[in-house]
């Protein structure tokens, strides 16, 4: 049975390379895949999120709705803060939140000035174990939801990759896990293809890269049937 065939939708969770940056020209990865698929498509992606936020979307669009989801984060959850640093959601959003978010902008611009992560410690934002265990719960909330879970991509900025890749890793080790979900990598075409897959800034896909993230994950998606 093809998706197309399912009278379902399918839904994106992810971080700013699911939402699409600003200045991208075409749809984004996700997109392009609901498409060739003949689905209507939902995106959750948000800029600067995390597993955190996933939660959160999770509940408000549930996967068991959704006959195919795609989860994608990495990226935020795997950047290096001050241990015990605060933390705002993003979604859903409030105008209290949105002057917490300031607030904590500068704690966090403060913070490096006086080198807190060497006195405190270091640790991600989004712990790895908390980050799986997050993933986790909203694959297993929804059994009958075909899930794809996507590597985050690498960065231009190379001393984040480390991280990163551990991320990835771990995502993999998941999807080998959960007989719902398959693991879907375009790292090394990325890698290979940065100066025309990476934007300048070194985080965001370009069209190019939005392309090739989709032909990785329709190729995941061919090793296994629909749920």
């Amino acid at each position: 049975m093809s998706f197309s065939e399912i009278a379902k939708p399918c839904v994106a969770y992810g971080d700013c390379n699911t939402e699409g940056f600003r200045t991208l020209e075409g749809p984004v990865w996700a997109k392009r895949v609901a498409d060739s698929l003949g689905l209507e498509f939902k995106n959750c992606g948000h800029t600067m999120s995390t597993t955190r936020e996933m939660l959160q979307y999770a509940a408000a669009f549930p996967p068991s709705e959704y006959a195919l989801a795609f989860i994608q984060y990495g990226l935020v959850d795997s950047w290096l803060t001050f241990r015990g640093a605060p933390y705002v959601l993003y979604y859903p959003d409030s105008p209290r939140r949105k002057l917490s978010r300031k607030v904590v902008k500068k704690l966090k611009k403060w913070a490096r000035h006086l080198q807190l992560q060497k006195l405190l410690g270091a640790i991600e934002q989004v712990p790895i174990d908390e980050y799986i265990s997050n993933i986790r719960s909203v694959v297993r909330s929804a059994p009958d939801c075909h899930f794809v879970l996507v590597a985050t991509a690498p960065n231009l900025d190379e001393p984040r990759n480390p991280r990163i890749r551990k991320y990835n890793d771990a995502l993999r080790a998941l999807a080998g896990e959960e007989t719902n979900a398959v693991y879907a990598d375009a790292w090394p075409e990325l890698w290979k293809k940065r100066d025309s897959c990476l934007m300048s800034d070194g985080t965001h896909l370009t069209a190019e890269g939005h392309r090739l993230v989709a032909d990785v994950v329709r190729d995941a998606l061919a090793t296994q049937p629909a749920v």
